[in-house]
């Protein structure tokens, strides 16, 4: 058989092999000492204490890699609506990225993708993208810290005052009862 045509024949067989695909990514993982298990049918990736989510849909004409990041956090929701927005608008503009911030009302998530043809494009995308969905990461962290750090140095109006500096009349009379 003609080597052109072997070589169409292996990368469309591995195109349409969930099971190939998930263990070259895999094995790339463990290869660069990135913890990593099949969870669900889901690859989960632990790098920097942080988990991210490689799932594939292979029902497309070509092949899509979808890499996430999602995080609940107690500190998050007790933020305003308009500095959620504020977050993912700041980091979806500020930078080029190829990753989407979406912030929802009790967790935030960071997506990427990008469709492959073959093992080489696929591990060469897997790295372009991972990198730019950890830079993202990186940067709607720093931005959701100083938003917290933000409505943390606000003090509600009244709680720095004392109660006798208000009414120093009523502190002198209710002294005067009390005797």
């Amino acid at each position: 058989m003609n080597k052109a045509v072997l070589s169409f024949w292996e990368k469309f067989r591995f195109r349409c092999n969930i099971n190939k695909i998930r263990k070259s990514i895999m094995e790339y993982l463990t290869n660069e000492g990135i913890e990593n298990k099949l969870v669900k049918g889901s690859i989960q990736v632990t790098y920097e204490d942080y988990k991210y989510a490689v799932d594939f849909n292979l029902d497309k004409e070509y092949p899509c890699c979808n890499i996430t990041f999602e995080i609940a956090d107690e500190d998050y929701q007790s933020l305003e609506l308009s500095d959620k927005t504020f977050i993912a608008d700041k980091v979806n503009t500020e930078e080029e990225h190829h990753s989407v911030v979406k912030c929802y009302n009790d967790s935030i998530s960071v997506e990427t993708h990008f469709y492959f043809t073959d093992k080489k494009m696929l591990l060469t995308l897997f790295y372009t993208h991972f990198t730019d969905l950890k830079s993202t990461v990186d940067h709607m962290l720093d931005v959701t810290l100083d938003k917290l750090h933000e409505k943390e140095a606000k003090k509600p109006i009244g709680f720095t005052i004392s109660k006798s500096d208000i009414h120093p009349q009523e502190d002198r009379t209710t002294a005067q009862h009390a005797e």
